[in-house]
This record gives structure tokens, sequence and C-alpha cells, in this order.
């Protein structure tokens, strides 16, 4: 691992920084957030390579996952699962000001690193100035504190294409420089500068008045969890390879299996003969033998209940190792919320775990920007039984205010509730008339 007492005793930074750069492009870690990508995205890559491996052993081509090969995209719906049941309704801080100073669309923005967290095991933060943006493993190299393990400086690359040059970026405590790598070289775009600076500008040019950093480094981690791992561990990948090789295999036997074939006892013929026969078959359905042949129908059935039953068995074993609920152990909206509850148990510590690393994320910004603030909320995405709420409000109505009964129904959406107390006050003071006329919004206090 490359740290941050290692660039402070280089000699040459710029050295430093390409080596660093192709050290971790060669390195095992970053094959694996390829490798990740790929299942991500529904390809499966072991597929392809157990593919390749038979390939050269037998020396020419294999039917065996070579005809159409089948990936589930189980890690994908693992990963949106999780993510969506944290940030399904956004953070919620003390006030709603607060969270404006988080900046536009933060929301949205810290629920993509936190999916790519999920996916790479970390992912990064960056507060530029007024906003988050997101550093991508495959674009940030950390260079962490050989003590403490703190972020204390980072390298960040990245091109638009394989011909093109790389965009180099070093971060430090006190400032960034920017870089363009070009055939080994890397020369200074930009020299080093503050975080936030105050500038001028006029028609010829433009000018730093002064800057200032941050109190602590401006790129933040987010991890996947407390193991500091992404939800494609060992046992999930396994059992996801598993589940593809079989659906690979299975399809390509009803690809190349025949439903109906036929024995030809006592035949003599030559190919050519039996290719006539076939041809026979196949305009007339029958054929009429010369000689003592004779002649049987067989069928084929495919184990097809049985190679059903282990899929699901490895599906329903790959979310258990997940600890996400899969939705086929919620059926036709029958279940009560306690049954729905006991099936949510094992996610809703899984998630749990996740909102603590998001939480510690939050709350590092939130430092960082010198926002005070004390509690940080997140409303879970869950499943529950609409009807059976709706019935326990109803026998709870006589002792709720009706801002509470309304928010408390599942089916009337929070964007609403104060549209429907205002329309339900105008109704209690006459106001809705024949005329239609209606009290301006100030006379009513919804």
């Amino acid at each position: 691992m490359i740290t941050y007492q290692d660039f402070l005793e280089s000699s040459d930074k710029e050295n430093f920084i390409i080596q660093s750069m192709d050290n971790y492009l060669a390195s095992y870690e970053y094959a694996k957030l390829i490798e990740a990508d790929k299942y991500y995205s529904g390809d499966n890559p072991t597929l392809a390579k157990m593919q390749a491996e038979f390939k050269t052993e037998t020396g020419h081509d294999i039917e065996l996952f070579a005809k159409i090969p089948v990936s589930s995209g189980i890690f994908k719906r693992l990963v949106t699962l999780q993510v969506n049941s944290l940030w399904y309704y956004g953070v919620q801080l003390d006030n709603g000001e607060k969270k404006k100073k988080l900046g536009k669309n933060f929301d949205k923005l810290a629920k993509d690193i936190s999916t790519n967290a999920a996916i790479h095991k970390i992912c990064y933060g960056f507060w530029n100035l007024d906003h988050i943006e997101m550093f991508t493993a495959h674009e940030y190299l950390p260079l962490p504190d050989e003590r403490t393990g703190a972020h204390m400086a980072g390298i960040r690359f990245w091109r638009i294409d394989e011909d093109k040059p790389w965009n180099v970026q070093l971060f430090e405590i006190d400032g960034w420089t920017e870089y363009k790598r070009t055939d080994g070289l890397l020369v200074t775009v930009e020299n080093k500068r503050p975080y936030k600076i105050n500038i001028k500008r006029d028609a010829v040019s433009t000018t730093v008045l002064s800057g200032e950093n941050y109190p602590s480094f401006p790129i933040i981690p987010l991890y996947a969890n407390s193991q500091r791992e992404n939800i494609l561990t060992t046992p999930i990948k396994s059992k996801i390879d598993l589940y593809d090789a079989i659906m690979s295999s299975f399809g390509n036997s009803v690809l190349t299996t025949r439903s109906i074939y036929w024995i030809l006892k006592n035949f003599s013929g030559k190919v050519e003969d039996l290719i006539a026969i076939k041809d026979e078959i196949g305009k007339l359905g029958i054929i009429a033998p010369n000689d003592d042949s004779d002649v049987d129908a067989k069928t084929i059935d495919l184990p097809f209940n049985a190679v059903m039953e282990f899929l699901d068995y490895l599906e329903q074993s790959v979310y258990k190792d997940a600890m996400i609920m899969n939705e086929k152990e919620i059926s036709g909206g029958s279940l009560t919320n306690v049954a729905i509850n006991t099936a949510q148990y094992s996610e809703t510590l899984n998630v749990s775990d996740f909102e603590w690393q998001v939480s510690d994320f939050v709350d590092r910004l939130l430092n960082l920007i010198s926002l005070q603030n004390d509690s940080i909320i997140f409303k879970r995405k869950t499943i529950s039984n609409d009807l059976e709420i709706t019935q326990r409000t109803i026998m709870l109505s006589p002792y709720l205010d009706e801002q509470t009964i309304l928010e408390l129904d599942p089916l009337i959406a929070n964007e609403l509730i104060k549209t429907i107390l205002k329309r339900k006050a105008l109704e209690d003071l006459g106001a809705n008339d024949d005329t239609g006329d209606e009290p301006a919004d100030g006379d009513v206090n919804a």
C-alpha cells in the first residue's frame, strides 16, 4: 500500500504520481473493481473464462456456454435493494435550511456515491465549495497516514479514451495541483491553489485575490459496511457463478436437444440415407422403410422442474448471504406486518450497518463545512400491509388530529397533506360557495 509518508519522502513528486498510477492500474484490487462492474452491468466474466479454458484444453469450440451465456443480474438487484431501502426518502437533518447548504441534488449524488461504495466497497465524496462531487475507486487513489489510516492526500486520474492523455489531480490538505500525463510524462497544468478562492474577472484575465482551505481534508470516504468490503463477497459470487453456469448449460441443452427423435432398428444404410429419411419425416411426417428396419419414436423430457428448484434454492441462498429480502418471501400481499417484519429482519440489520457508514459520511461532511447538526435521520423504504395500517389508523382516529391521521395513511403522499388540509379548512369555513371564490392563502392558517 502506498501511504502519505511515502509521498512525503519521495524526492520526485511527479515520478511518484506516475508510478502510483501504474501500480494501482495493474493491481489485483483494481482488477476486482473491473470484475464487480461487470457483474453489476449484467455480465459474468466467469462464464467467459470457463469457456476460454475449455477451448484451450480441447483445441476446438465446445457447446458448453458457447451458444448463449446467460447472466442473471442478481448482483445489481442486491445493490439496488440495499441502497434504495436507505436512500429512498433521502437524509433528514435538523431543518430544511441545513439540508439546502449541502447543495442541489445532494440526496441523488449521495445515493450514487453509496451505490458505487456497495459495488466497489468504497467511494469518495469531494466537497467542492458548495456541492459534493463523486470520485469512484476507478479514478481516485488515497494516500493514507501510516499510523492512523486517515486520508491525508490523494491522486485522481481519468481520461475520456485510451488514445487521449490522462488528466491528473493531486489533492493535499493545503490545496490541489492539476497535471496532464502524456507519453509517460507529467506536466503541470495549474500550480497548487487553495480549495476556496476569491477571484476577479475582467475582459482580459482572471486574478486570484485570496484563498483558503478547509479545516480537514475535503475528500471523504464512504464504505459499504463495517467490514469494508463490497457486497460481492466470495460466498455470494460463487453462488451467482453457479446459478449462471447452470442456467447457461440448461439453456444450451434446450437449444441443442430435439424433443422428438427416431430410432431405426436393423438399418444398414449410409448417413446420406438417414438425412433423406429425416427430410422425409420433416415433409410428410411419416416414413416407409423399404427393408426390414423398424422405426421407433422417442421423446426427451429435460429435467425442467429439478433445475428450476435448484436455481430457486441458489437465488434464495444468495439473498440470504447478502442479508437482503427476496420479494418472493412476500406473496400476494396477504401477510401481516408481523410476518413482513420477520422476513425483513436480516435486511434491517444489514441496512443498519450500511446506515452507520452513511451517517458517518454525512457527519464528517457537515463538520468539514462547519455546519452544526444534532441529528441525521433516514426514513427507511419498507414493505408493509397497507390495509392493516389503514385499519389501525381508523381505529385510532378518535384520539388523533387530522394531520397525524393523514401522515399515518400509507396511501397518501406526504406532499399532498398540506393541500388536503387546506381544502378541508376551506370547506369548514364554507368558502367553496357557488361563486367558486376562495380566500387568499394567507386567509387560512392550514
